[in-house]
């Protein structure tokens, strides 16, 4: 019964729970079966919330950064759209699908303009700035990545560990969240991790990513 009881508990927090996280939200059974998967906890749940959303907050900066340097007009013009509607609406549940939206397509843009051949001469012609701001922004992205996957094992043990502890079961909902919109994060970034540095490359640019998620990121001027 009492498990029982734990089981309700999550999947009503789940439903119910107002945090934002603009990854990707799971389903009841993906978000039970993909946040129970770790072992003993360390640490807090409000702890693990601060260092994902400072992840996520990397992310979407870097990322938007890189956009605004090698996306197209017409990418950018649909990417202020969406903004515009995020502005404008004041329903968070209509404000999440919308940064969700705008971040698949920052994504894509970035994607997109990789696969151009035009942006490789391009970037030849940038000035030292602009191609260090790029690089920067580059790294960023991969370090937030870095970060969101290694707090995934962190947030699962949390989980598990407060299943056994009824105080804390109001704060399944939105580690639940957190988790699965970090498993976001690292399936978007491996994407322009794969994409962007042969373009760089190609066009005579070093690029340097993180080889921990410890690193510093870096402070870009656009």
């Amino acid at each position: 019964m009492k498990m029982r009881a734990i089981w309700a508990s999550l999947m009503m927090t789940v439903l119910c729970c107002g945090s934002v996280w603009a990854w990707g939200l799971p389903s009841i059974a993906d978000a039970v079966k993909s946040a129970t998967g770790g072992g003993r906890a360390t640490g807090n749940p409000d702890a693990f919330l601060a260092k994902a959303k400072k992840s996520e907050e990397l992310v979407n900066k870097s990322a938007e950064q890189l956009f605004c340097l090698i996306a197209s007009k017409e990418e950018q013009a649909k990417a202020e759209e969406i903004q515009k509607k995020i502005d404008a609406t004041t329903d968070s549940g209509e404000k999440m699908a919308l940064q969700q939206e705008k971040n698949s397509t920052v994504l894509a843009g970035v994607c997109k303009a990789s696969a151009d051949e035009n942006l490789k001469a391009e970037a030849r012609k940038w000035d030292d700035k602009k191609k260090k701001a790029a690089v920067d922004s580059l790294f960023n992205l991969a370090l937030g990545g870095k970060m969101a996957a290694s707090l995934v094992p962190e947030g699962q043990a949390l989980v598990k560990s407060i299943q056994a502890n009824p105080l804390l079961l109001t704060k399944i909902g939105s580690l639940v969240e957190a988790i699965k919109s970090l498993g976001g994060i690292g399936v978007g970034t491996a994407k322009v991790i794969s994409a962007v540095p042969p373009v760089f490359s190609a066009a005579k640019i070093d690029v340097k990513l993180p080889s921990s998620s410890t690193e510093t990121p870096k402070d870009i001027e656009i």
